[in-house]
């Protein structure tokens, strides 16, 4: 049993033991879906999961105003035989005047714009966001404190143990369909040494927000590290004694560093008319990669980005008046450097003259679009597009949910990749969920 494992199993049993105590009612959810993907050589429905999972929390109302917060979550997927048992949230929150806290594990969101946000600097996703639809991300150890003025408001988050974006199965999957030498990348993210201990390494950022005309503005700046560390392509004269005439053999490996980076944003949100609208903007970027200094390395070529760019999201959405409401949404998202969906790019290297050029990194434009229908109080569906314009391709998402009065959820859906390279390299895949909350 895991070191993480023993833990969260520890921590709910104190929790448990402390129900009498506290008071405290516990919520969750239980939930159980079947997975199954279209495969185009066999032109055939393969089943790819059967997964059941759960959600466990506990929070009690504390009698001088604040509040504690326990929730830990689990899932296996029986056809992978694979699964999880992981801490969610652990925090303490209360207030002191005009001033309000929390410590803890704790989910971070910034920022005003739809699962896309620029300046949510906390936030990191997976393979399992896109399928599923929850662009949440995942909680982290940190600590945040809001003062409140007559109009005004200041927020500092300090996170004080990095906590890199984990690569999924599914993630590795894909870049590994993508490109022949995504193995060796995956491992070298795996293998870089990750910023360890308090102080210089802690990552912060502060957050001032005021209204103004009826919109919500809010003005930040964060310091931190990569999500995925940045990698280098790094070529050696090979020590296995071959022979290729006048040229020397040559070894390539990748080497990852975690760097820092800084960002400043805006963020603003608000209506005009019936119309919802909000846009985010950020520049800034991470440090760039040290010269080398090893006089055995032929080149060192960079395959993330190596300098400061500029990130934006505009979007708005209105609910039209068809039967019971149709709300539509529809979002612009500018990526300055690098893509999205690919966050490495290879360099163009040729052996045969020992020449090497970097890969071109460009800008990115996507639309981001959700269109939302209830039929009746308790049955919706919805359908999100994701598109490319430097893809050229993109991903759609129909879901259909149907809540039924004692509690239990049902979900069918669909995610279907489009385009010029079947975008993620994956087939259709489709999921039919089945969730109890109480």
């Amino acid at each position: 049993m895991s070191k993480r494992i023993r833990f969260v199993i520890a921590v709910l049993l104190v929790f448990l033991a402390a129900l009498p105590a506290f008071a405290l009612e516990p919520t969750g959810e239980l939930k159980g879906s079947i997975g199954v993907e279209w495969d185009e050589d066999t032109q055939k429905i393969v089943h790819t999961s059967t997964r059941t999972g759960f959600r466990f929390a506990l929070e009690d109302e504390l009698d001088f105003g604040g509040k504690l917060h326990f929730s830990t979550k689990g899932w296996w997927d029986w056809k992978q035989k694979d699964g999880r048992l992981a801490l969610d949230q652990l925090w303490f929150s209360a207030y002191q005047g005009d001033l309000d806290f929390q410590v803890g594990r704790q989910a971070i969101s910034w920022g005003t714009a739809d699962g896309f946000n620029p300046t949510n600097y906390f936030a990191r996703m997976s393979m399992d966001s896109l399928v599923s639809g929850d662009m949440s991300g995942d909680p982290l150890w940190a600590g945040q404190a809001t003062y409140y003025g007559s109009n005004w408001s200041v927020t500092g988050v300090v996170v004080p143990f990095f906590t890199p974006q984990t690569l999924d199965d599914a993630m590795k999957k894909a870049m590994m369909d993508l490109d022949p030498a995504a193995a060796l990348i995956v491992q070298a993210i795996e293998d870089t040494k990750k910023p360890r201990g308090l102080g210089k390494n802690s990552e912060w950022a502060i957050r001032a927000e005021t209204q103004l005309a009826g919109f919500d503005i809010q003005a930040s700046f964060f310091s931190g590290y990569e999500p995925l560390p940045g990698l280098e392509m790094v070529l050696k004269p090979s020590l296995l004694g071959l022979d290729l005439g006048p040229l020397p053999p040559v070894e390539t490996s990748f080497e990852g560093t975690y760097r820092r980076q800084h960002f400043a944003g805006l963020a603003v949100t608000g209506t005009i008319g019936p119309v919802g609208v909000w846009g985010e903007v950020t520049y800034g970027g991470p440090k760039p990669f040290a010269e080398s200094e090893n006089p055995l390395e032929l080149a060192r070529v960079p395959l993330s980005i190596n300098e400061k760019y500029l990130q934006a999201v505009v979007g708005g959405d209105y609910t039209f008046a068809v039967g019971n409401g149709l709300l539509a949404q529809g979002q612009y998202i500018y990526r300055g450097q690098g893509s999205l969906l690919e966050p490495y790019v290879m360099p163009n290297v040729d052996l045969a003259t020992l020449t090497v050029e970097p890969g071109e990194i460009e800008g990115a434009h996507y639309l981001y679009g959700r269109l939302a229908y209830d039929f009746i109080p308790g049955s919706s569906v919805e359908v999100l597009v994701l598109h490319g314009f430097s893809e050229k391709g993109g991903i759609i998402r129909p879901a259909y949910t149907h809540r039924f009065p004692n509690s239990v959820q049902l979900q069918l859906s669909l995610i279907r990749p489009y385009g010029k390279d079947d975008l993620l390299s994956m087939g259709t895949q489709g999921q039919l969920a089945v969730t109890y909350r109480f």
